[in-house]
């Protein structure tokens, strides 16, 4: 049993390996079929692929397969050889004598630690370069950023210029002043402000002359001409009968001449002086010491007062001789002594002609005071004010009461104001042009151009005559021109090189 057992079992084994065998060939058939199958179509596509070929061009190629390079026999490989091992040897010793210090020398300067050195400091200016870059890239980005914010610049409008057109100005012009601020403009006609004030003065012209006169508004004055306060004080009594019709200065100065020259300065003879100054044209003080000087027998400077402006036909005359002085006043001629006394009663009688006599008394001079209250007065009413704001001053050292002047709030025009149709300064303008006389001057401030250039648009529309000036406030001085006031300061004596002097006179005004 046991051994039947053993031939199953290795008779089985067998018939599944020829089993599997018979397999594997039954496969390895199916792929050589299938291989050749595939080689056969790939020699036919090849085949097909190939373009014809021409019995001439067969014939041509086989000619060059008969044609074959014959191989080199054994000697001539032998030859070549020995000429390959030849030019061998010949290049190793060419070799040798090749110059390598060139290269030794390279080699030797190619340090490594000089070579890490050199990295080192290109990282660290790397590294410096890198720093900057940022730097610039973030000052970049910040500028870009500050772009953006930035708003986009608008030009501004067209500025109206013109070309100037220079013309005569009128000879006697009506002047109103146009002050051109950067705000706007004011209007100041000098002559219309005036009159109002003038004519209110007019009205008490005599309330303004001197009521009473006191020595102290004078005492400066006086001490400084004469030299002390007892030498005013003393000559007071005798000029101060003058102060409505002579410069106080004027009669001190004469009161000194007459003094210093021995000669009595009596009110009365000031008087008579001062009479006899108005047709020389002279002042009093020079018509004193011409008297000083003839009553010592010198005539010189009393006949240099001639007022005649023919020098064929004079006025004054007079010579001495013999101890006596000829004098002559136009046909009118008398002799006296070369004594002063003489001279002083000529000088007396000669105030007394007809055309001398009083004649100081026609010019007035006001009292200073009595001005300044009427025009307080004045300055608060808003009829006479207007647009200004004005203050009364005395200048000590002028001979006419000041106004100084202040634009009130809210008196102008602005530039949008000026150019609603009918303004009021549409209208002044308009009445300019219609006054023959009328001249429109722009006083403009140094920033206040581009309203001067749109307010002389619409005055060059309506075709005013007009020019222009700089003007450095809006604050005004205006002098009140009819009332003479007295002087409080001494007259500054004159330049010694101002009379030879070369004097440029200012360029005329004209219209542009």
């Amino acid at each position: 049993m046991s051994k039947h057992r053993k031939h199953e079992e290795h008779e089985l084994p067998f018939v599944a390996l020829m089993d599997t065998m018979t397999n594997v060939v039954g496969v390895l058939i199916i792929v050589l079929v299938m291989v050749g199958l595939s080689v056969a179509n790939i020699v036919k596509t090849v085949l097909s692929d190939l373009p014809p070929v021409t019995p001439e061009e067969l014939q041509q190629l086989k000619e060059q397969a008969s044609k074959k390079t014959p191989l080199p026999t054994e000697d001539e490989i032998e030859k070549k050889k020995e000429q390959a091992e030849t030019d061998l040897k010949k290049v190793l010793e060419d070799l040798k004598t090749v110059d390598t210090s060139d290269l030794q020398s390279k080699l030797k300067f190619m340090d490594l630690d000089t070579f890490k050195k050199q990295i080192e400091e290109r990282k660290k200016e790397r590294d410096t370069q890198k720093t900057s870059s940022d730097k610039l890239l973030t000052e970049v980005e910040r500028l870009k950023a500050l772009l953006d914010q930035t708003p986009e610049f608008k030009p501004p409008p067209p500025t109206y210029i013109r070309l100037p057109n220079p013309r005569p100005y009128p000879e006697k012009p009506d002047e109103t002043r146009i002050l051109v601020a950067k705000q706007g403009v004011l209007i100041l006609n000098q002559n219309k402000f005036l009159q109002p004030i003038r004519d209110g003065m007019e009205k008490v012209k005599s309330q303004l002359e001197y009521q009473r006169v006191e020595y102290a508004p004078f005492a400066k004055l006086l001490e400084a001409l004469l030299g002390s306060p007892a030498n005013a004080q003393k000559a007071w009594p005798e000029i101060a009968g003058l102060v409505n019709r002579v410069q106080i200065e004027q009669a001190a100065l004469a009161y000194k001449a007459l003094t210093a020259g021995g000669l009595p300065a009596t009110k009365h003879f000031l008087a008579a002086l001062a009479d006899i100054a108005v047709p020389t044209r002279q002042p009093m003080q020079n018509v004193a010491a011409a008297v000083v000087a003839a009553s010592k027998g010198d005539v010189t400077a009393w006949v240099k007062l001639d007022p005649s402006s023919d020098p064929l036909k004079p006025v004054i005359k007079a010579s001495a001789a013999g101890g006596k002085l000829a004098f002559s006043w136009g046909a009118n001629t008398k002799e006296v002594k070369a004594t002063p006394k003489d001279v002083v009663d000529y000088f007396q009688d000669l105030a007394k002609l007809k055309g001398i006599e009083d004649a100081s008394k026609a010019r007035t001079i006001y009292d200073a005071t009595r001005i300044v209250a009427l025009l307080q007065r004045a300055a608060a009413n808003p009829l006479i004010a207007g647009s200004y704001a004005f203050e009364p001053k005395i200048n000590p050292a002028g001979t006419l009461v000041q106004l100084a002047l202040k634009p009130k709030g809210g008196g102008g025009e602005t530039i949008e104001s000026m150019k609603q149709p009918n303004s009021a300064y549409i209208r002044l303008m308009r009445d300019i042009k219609a006054d023959p006389s009328g001249v429109a001057l722009f006083q403009v401030m140094p920033e206040a151009f581009a309203t001067y250039h749109e307010a002389r648009r619409i005055a060059d529309e309506v075709g005013v005559p007009a020019t222009w000036e700089f003007l450095a406030a809006l604050d005004l001085t205006l002098s009140v021109y009819g009332y003479e006031v007295q002087r409080l300061t001494p007259t500054p004596p004159a330049s010694p090189s101002s009379t030879n002097r070369v004097r440029i006179a200012a360029p005329k005004k004209s219209l542009d």
